[in-house]
């Protein structure tokens, strides 16, 4: 019995240590693809800039084509601004997609040639433009049709499809290798069960441990790529995920909801002034300030640098909306006296729409509200504007207040 006993020791002992070497190993190899994870979502979101950027730029100038073939075929000043807000917000897209790219030198190669193609076709844009201002609009419409600018757009879509395919292609690598991880660390946890089965007590507790160490992760890294670090809003790719199920919702439910794109007037100045410690500061009090004027079901969230977005599924009608406007105006200035005391104009400009009537998907309903800021924004500071898709009732629909 002796023996016996020493002999079950010696097992117990034994399979004590394999045990603790087991999830020693087991630890480690967790800890390892925990960061190969982490990796590959960094990854992930290098490549999502990098399309982002791009698609941009391309938007960007189709746009500016767009106002320029207008012009020149019908005379009309209008399609003047969409050549010139084309135009204008290329000089903030090339940067974004400059700095996107800047470890990947391939990809630079890439990008400096579609900014020397974006540049000469900004230039045939502007000199067409320009004879036809001067008269000489039959000189323009030559032009035109040399096809010089077609080429020069052709060479810089082909330029752009290779490297957004070359990005796409990098992104769905570290998807499919996140996933592959997942798996992989799946069946580790369940083989480190099945030699745990003899310490039944022991085993249950690693279990446990495992599951809550794996669990806290994945809230933690969903948490970090859906949340704004510095206000701790919900962030662009959050909204989308909202808008997507909000899509559905409509179509399925009927519901009507609320899309308000809020852009702080007079934010720069203080940058430029006080800092970008200052800047942060002062986007954290808006965010709080903001977060307390909206209901508890509403969504708040930061998707530029001084952009957020209200989104709200109550049913109210538009004058309830207009209040609601008046009331986040009315407390970002407030935020903006208390914070510097009329040292900075602080204001916002509100673009306003609504799902089904003023939109027909949750994307469409961001970049209609994005565009009736744009022109709350032109008409002057703290203002709001309603905006809705070309084909909707309400397409010309707009209300400002100062």
């Amino acid at each position: 019995m002796l023996r016996s006993a020493e002999a079950d020791r010696d097992r117990f002992l034994g399979l004590y240590v394999f045990l603790v070497a087991g999830l020693v190993a087991a630890a480690a190899l967790f800890i390892y693809e925990a960061r190969l994870i982490v990796e590959d979502n960094a990854n992930d979101e290098e490549a999502f800039a990098v399309l982002l950027a791009g698609n941009q730029v391309l938007h960007d100038l189709e746009n500016a084509e767009t106002g320029q073939r207008g012009y020149l075929l019908t005379g009309g000043s209008a399609y003047l601004e969409p050549y010139r807000q084309g135009v204008d917000d290329l000089d903030d897209t090339m940067p974004k997609l400059r700095q996107a790219v800047a470890a990947d030198p391939d990809s630079v190669d890439l990008v400096r040639k579609i900014e020397r193609a974006r540049s000469e076709k900004v230039m045939e844009l502007a000199r067409t433009i320009g004879l036809a201002q001067s008269g000489n609009r039959e000189a323009a419409l030559a032009f035109v049709r040399t096809d010089e600018g077609k080429g020069i757009m052709d060479a810089l879509r082909r330029d752009l499809d290779i490297l957004l395919d070359r990005w796409r292609y990098r992104r769905s690598l570290a998807t499919r290798d996140a996933h592959t991880r997942v798996i992989f660390e799946s069946a580790a946890l369940a083989a480190i069960a099945a030699l745990v089965c003899g310490l039944i007590g022991y085993a249950a507790f690693v279990q446990r441990r495992a599951f809550a160490s794996a669990r806290d992760a994945s809230i933690l890294l969903t948490e970090q790529a859906t949340h704004d670090a510095l206000t701790d809003l919900p962030n662009r790719r959050h909204l989308l995920n909202a808008l997507d199920a909000l899509t559905i919702e409509c179509a399925q439910e009927g519901v009507r909801a609320t899309l308000l794109y809020l852009d702080i007037d007079g934010f720069k100045p203080v940058n430029d002034t006080l800092g970008h410690a200052a800047g942060d500061a002062l986007l954290c009090e808006l965010a709080r300030a903001l977060r307390a004027t909206i209901d508890e079901d509403d969504l708040l969230a930061r998707v530029g640098g001084d952009e957020f977005v209200v989104l709200t599924r109550r049913n109210a009608d538009d004058a309830q909306l207009r209040a609601l406007a008046q009331r986040l105006i009315a407390c970002v200035s407030a935020t903006g006296e208390r914070e510097y005391g009329g040292r900075f104009a602080i204001g916002v400009s509100i673009g306003i729409t609504t799902i089904p009537d003023r939109a027909s998907t949750g994307l469409e309903l961001l970049d209609v509200a994005d565009s009736a800021m744009y022109r709350a924004k032109r008409a002057g500071r703290s203002q709001y504007a309603f905006g809705a898709a070309s084909d909707k009732p309400f397409s010309n629909v707009v209300s400002l207040v100062r």
